[in-house]
């Protein structure tokens, strides 16, 4: 007997998936366009500012606080992705694929989400 999963997916037009990616990878160059324009941006701020003859720790003080955000962001979803595709991994082990599937995926995304916050309260215990 088939799930009901693999039934739907068989069912669905194969161009489905090809704009699905095709946004996908759309999105994904848009990203990394707007980070190298605002790192550009943020650098030519910073020369603009020094030219105004204010302190270099003055600059580094207001362009700091998106440098760590930035990275406070790239670890949020480096755990999210992490923990997505180790799911991924368990539920391609446990076939057929079911509702467990689901709650394997469920489990594995919020432990992702566990690890992060586990990691920001102990980087706010260091500061």
């Amino acid at each position: 007997m088939k799930s009901i999963f693999i039934m739907l997916l068989t069912d669905i037009n194969p161009d489905v998936y090809r704009t699905i990616a095709f946004i996908l990878v759309l999105t994904m160059v848009m990203k990394f366009i707007l980070s190298i324009l605002k790192t550009f941006l943020n650098h030519k701020l910073k020369n603009k500012i020094i030219e105004k003859e204010r302190s270099i720790e003055f600059v580094n003080s207001i362009l700091q606080a998106n440098a760590n955000s930035e990275l406070q962001n790239n670890i949020k979803w480096f755990s999210i992705l992490l923990s997505t595709g180790i799911g991924l991994f368990v539920a391609e082990r446990f076939s057929p694929l079911g509702i467990h599937s689901i709650a394997i995926m469920a489990i594995s995304i919020s432990i992702g989400f566990l690890a992060y916050s586990l990691y920001l309260k102990r980087i706010e215990k260091q500061d």
